[in-house]
C-alpha cells in the first residue's frame, strides 16, 4: 500500500520479479473497523489469561503439575493454529466472512472446553482433567488473535493504523483483569469461567452486529508471489530469505521470554504475598503505558522504524525481568509493569507490519497464526 511504513531490513524476497503482495488501494471500498472485535477479545481473553496459573492453583495442583500443563497447551497451540488458520484462509477464498466465522467459532469452542475444564469427573485425577481440556483451551484460542490481525490488516487502508484498532484491546484487557482481580479476592477463581462465557456471548452479538469485511482491495493480480495457498509454499517463502529467518529467531527467542513472564508472573506475584487486586492492578499499569504507543502505531513505524522498535521491545523486556529481581514484595512489582507495557507495543506493532509485509493477503490468517504460533 502506497501510506504503509517501510519496513526497516525485512523487506520479502519475491520468489519471482512479478511478486507484488500490495496494490494501491480502491479507496471506493469502506474501510473495515475491528476495534469493538478487539475489545470483547481481549475482554475474553483475559478471564483465562494471565490469572490461569492461579485458577490452577486453585484447582490443587502443585507447581510441577502447573509447569506441565502449561508446557503442553503451549507446545500443541501452533499445530492447532496452524490448522485452522489455514482452514480460514481456505475458506475465505470463496465468502469473505469465512474468517470472521472460524474465529468466533474458535471463541466458542475454547469457552467450551475452559467450562468443561472446571467440572469433576469421577474415576480421574484433576491433574489428567486440567491437562487435556486446557491443552483443546489453548489450542483453540490460539487462532483467534492472528485471524482478527489478518482481518484487520486487509480491512484498513493503511495497515499501519492497525494500533488504533487494537488498543480498545488495552482497555478491556486492563478494565477486565482489575475487575477480575477484585473478584478473585473474594468469589474466588470460577469467577473466570462466569466472565469468559460472558464474554463469549458478547463476542457472538458483535460478530452480528459487525457483520462480514468487505471484498479484499487487492486485485486479482495481488499477492501473486505463487505460494500455491498452501502452509509449506508459504514457509518456503519466508525461508527464502535470511532476514526473515534472524527475524523469527529473535521472534521466537524474545517470545520465550514473554511467555514464561505471562503464565508464571502471578505465581510469582503470589510468593511476595500480593493480592489478586495487585495482580489485575499490574495489568492496568502496563496497559496505561501500551494505549498512548498503540494510538501512535503509525507515527511509531514511521519514525523510529520496525528494526529499532524490535530492538526496544527486546531491551525492556529485559530491564523489566532484571527489576523483578530486586522487589521485596508485590507492590514493588508495579514500577516495573511500565516496560511490559512498551514492550508489548512496540513488538505487537512491529511484529504485525513485518507479517503483513511479507505474507501474500490471500494467506494473511495462516501467517500471523505461523507466526503467533511459534512465539506464544
Amino acid at each position: 500500500a502506497q501510506n504503509a511504513p517501510k519496513v526497516e531490513e525485512l523487506q520479502p524476497v519475491h520468489l519471482d520479479e512479478q511478486s507484488k503482495f500490495e496494490e494501491e488501494e480502491e479507496e471506493e471500498i469502506p474501510e473495515y473497523r475491528t476495534r469493538w472485535l478487539y475489545f470483547i477479545v481481549f475482554a475474553w481473553l483475559a478471564c483465562s489469561g494471565r490469572f490461569m496459573s492461579l485458577w490452577l492453583v486453585g484447582e490443587g495442583l502443585s507447581e510441577s503439575e502447573i509447569g506441565v500443563i502449561f508446557a503442553v497447551g503451549k507446545a500443541l497451540s501452533p499445530v492447532f493454529s496452524a490448522g485452522i488458520s489455514v482452514l480460514s484462509d481456505t475458506l475465505a477464498k470463496h465468502s469473505h466472512a469465512a474468517r470472521n466465522h472460524v474465529c468466533l467459532a474458535c471463541v466458542l469452542a475454547s469457552t467450551a472446553t475452559f467450562s468443561l475444564m472446571s467440572l469433576t469427573y469421577p474415576g480421574t485425577t484433576r491433574f489428567w482433567v486440567v491437562l487435556v481440556f486446557n491443552t483443546l483451551t489453548e489450542g483453540l484460542k490460539g487462532p483467534v488473535t492472528p485471524i482478527l490481525d489478518a482481518i484487520t490488516v486487509n480491512g484498513l487502508w493503511d495497515r499501519s493504523q492497525y494500533g488504533g484498532e487494537r488498543l480498545y484491546g488495552a482497555y478491556s484487557w486492563a478494565i477486565v483483569s482489575l475487575i477480575l482481580g477484585g473478584l478473585m479476592d473474594y468469589f474466588g477463581t470460577r469467577v473466570m469461567n462466569f466472565g469468559a462465557l460472558i464474554m463469549a456471548g458478547a463476542m457472538a452479538v458483535a460478530m452480528g452486529i459487525q457483520g462480514p469485511p468487505p471484498a479484499p482491495r487487492q486485485s486479482a493480480g495481488a499477492g501473486t508471489a505463487d505460494s500455491g495457498g498452501s502452509l509449506l509454499d508459504l514457509l518456503r517463502h519466508y525461508f527464502s530469505s535470511v532476514r526473515v529467518v534472524a527475524f523469527f529467531f529473535y521472534a521466537i527467542t524474545l517470545a520465550i521470554g514473554m511467555v514464561l513472564v505471562e503464565s508464571l508472573l502471578f505465581l510469582f506475584f503470589r510468593e511476595l504475598n500480593a493480592s489478586n487486586f495487585v495482580c489485575g492492578l499490574s495489568v492496568v499499569v502496563t496497559v496505561v503505558f501500551e494505549i498512548p504507543l498503540f494510538a501512535r502505531s503509525k507515527a511509531m513505524l514511521d519514525v523510529i522504524g520496525v528494526h529499532r522498535l524490535l530492538i526496544i521491545s527486546g531491551l525492556c523486556y529485559s530491564i523489566r525481568v532484571i527489576g523483578y529481581t530486586f522487589c521485596p514484595n508485590g507492590w514493588y512489582m508495579l514500577f516495573f509493569e511500565p516496560m511490559h507495557g512498551v514492550t508489548f507495543a512496540a513488538w505487537q506493532t512491529a511484529s504485525v507490519e513485518v507479517m503483513a509485509s511479507i505474507t501474500p493477503p490471500e494467506t494473511a490468517a495462516t501467517g500471523q497464526a505461523f507466526f503467533g504460533g511459534g512465539t506464544e
